[in-house]
């Protein structure tokens, strides 16, 4: 029978295990966490197992465990709390003041494989493509759930290629899974997604992809417009200005190399 005092042993040998994780360099072994916090290591397999299942921790290789994406997202979210918005915000606002539209900061969520719109200061046009904070978005669809996608590993891309809804706006089913994926392919290649849509929603954006201090996506920096305001002449400049602003977004975040799905 599980008393209180087990379950309160476990609850503590797992925060221990999660500070000493966070502590760690990128990889780390059983033994080496065994040794860290002084526990046989059957015990620390056994907890690592229960972060393996959740996604807080996954397999670097056959011997090495690293810091799963479960635990980054919540770090994410903690840190969006206190500091993460506040860190976009002059990226953001320098964005809206060279080009007078919609800017948008988004963040990926892992357990849902979709982008959560955490902070968007909206076009002073009266004709505008309105994105409301705290709206979740289909990464099958747009510049910004794409340019997230293009960086994920090829079995979430899967998974979400899967399950595509049809288009919030044009109401259109998504492309082939070849044709998606080629458009990823070129979305790595130049660093930025686009996407327009003058036939069902007049809608035009441009969005580069975040990266944090794995490596991995965590979101995207996004210009969106009606799609008859969209200049293709001026396009260059506007995907150099996304661009430039994400990746000085992404090293404020602590990324200093190169990403990977």
């Amino acid at each position: 029978m599980t008393t209180n005092k087990d379950v309160q042993g476990a609850a503590a040998r797992t925060v221990t295990l999660l500070q000493r994780i966070a502590e760690n360099g990128p990889d780390f072994t059983l033994k080496e966490l065994s040794e860290r916090i002084q526990l046989p290591q059957s015990t620390v397999h056994r907890l690592l197992q229960v972060l393996v299942s959740s996604g807080m921790v996954e397999r670097a290789d056959e011997q090495a465990y690293r810091v799963g994406m479960e635990f980054f997202r919540i770090a994410s979210l903690i840190h969006q709390k206190f500091d993460l918005q506040r860190v976009a915000r002059p990226y953001l606002q320098s964005l809206w003041e060279q080009w007078r539209e919609t800017c948008t900061f988004c963040l990926y969520k892992p357990a849902s494989r979709t982008a959560m719109v955490a902070e968007t200061i909206r076009s002073p046009h009266a004709l505008q493509h309105s994105i409301e904070p705290f709206a979740e978005l289909s990464l099958a669809w747009g510049s910004m759930g794409r340019v997230i996608l293009a960086y994920l590993p090829d079995d979430d891309v899967d998974a979400v290629l899967d399950h595509a809804p049809r288009g919030s706006l044009s109401g259109r089913r998504a492309p082939s899974r070849n044709k998606m994926r080629e458009e990823l392919q070129t979305i790595r290649q130049r660093g930025y997604a686009v996407y327009e849509d003058h036939e069902f929603a007049d809608v035009a954006g441009i969005s580069a992809p975040l990266f944090g201090p794995n490596a991995q996506v965590i979101g995207c920096l996004s210009v969106t417009m009606p799609g008859s305001r969209f200049n293709p002449g001026k396009s260059g400049k506007l995907c150099d200005a996304v661009t430039t602003a994400a990746r000085e977004l992404s090293a404020s975040l602590g990324f200093s190399g190169v990403a990977h799905a």
